[in-house]
């Protein structure tokens, strides 16, 4: 369907329309998400930058962008057999981690259950690769000790700031992967994208002059994207 820029009254018969199908629309991308994931064993190596873009009403241009760096930096690990190599891939990882951790906070709340799926997904997605690559036969105790410094329960590290988002780990506790970049997205109460998309879509479709502006933001989004990919 091709959506008319066109004034609209409030929430008139033309904007309630356009609601309804990009609702539809939105909740189809959302379910397409989740179906994906689940069926790539809970990561995001299934997604094709066409689905993300599709996507990007739901979880948002940022989201998607750093999904697409999740991807690319797993594909183009290609990890070596030395230490500072394992070193240097976790260092990547987690930098990507983190911005996926910024990029799910940064969406109004309350998230949705695809939004959250998305980024927990990017998270397994890395730390399958961590355990493949750090797990290669040669790399020694330094492989080992790759996985076993980051993995749930570990307490190589103490978490040094004030926790930003809900859930973190306080000053002085034990800090790891999992309770550092996973946990709280685990943690943050959803709701479901069929409950969500239409009123969030409604209170975006009009501005206080009551212009359709959804096509715009649309455009915007994946501007957004290309620019951040």
């Amino acid at each position: 369907m091709s959506y008319l820029y066109t004034p609209a009254r409030g929430l008139g018969s033309t904007a309630a329309s356009d609601v309804q199908v990009g609702g539809s629309l939105a909740t189809s991308a959302a379910t397409s998400i989740l179906g994906n994931i689940a069926s790539n064993g809970g990561t995001v190596l299934g997604l094709t930058g066409q689905a993300l873009s599709t996507a990007i009403p739901i979880v948002g241009a940022a989201l998607s962008a750093v999904t697409m760096i999740v991807t690319a930096l797993v594909a183009n690990s290609g990890c070596g057999q030395t230490c500072i190599e394992t070193s240097s891939w976790a260092n990547q990882a987690a930098a990507a981690l983190q911005k996926n951790l910024d990029a799910y906070f940064a969406l109004p709340a309350p998230r949705t259950e695809a939004q959250q799926a998305l980024a927990i997904a990017n998270f397994n997605t890395i730390w399958q690769q961590l355990q493949q690559l750090c797990g290669q036969a040669g790399t020694g105790n330094a492989g080992v000790r790759c996985i076993t410094d980051r993995q749930s329960g570990a307490c190589t590290w103490k978490q040094k700031y004030a926790p930003v988002y809900p859930g973190e780990p306080n000053v002085g506790e034990c800090w790891n992967w999992f309770n550092g970049y996973l946990g709280p997205i685990q943690a943050d109460p959803v709701v479901s994208d069929t409950a969500s998309t239409v009123s969030t879509l409604s209170s975006d479709l009009t501005t206080s002059s009551g212009t359709s502006f959804l096509p715009i933001l649309a455009l915007i989004a994946v501007g957004a994207l290309v620019m951040n990919s």
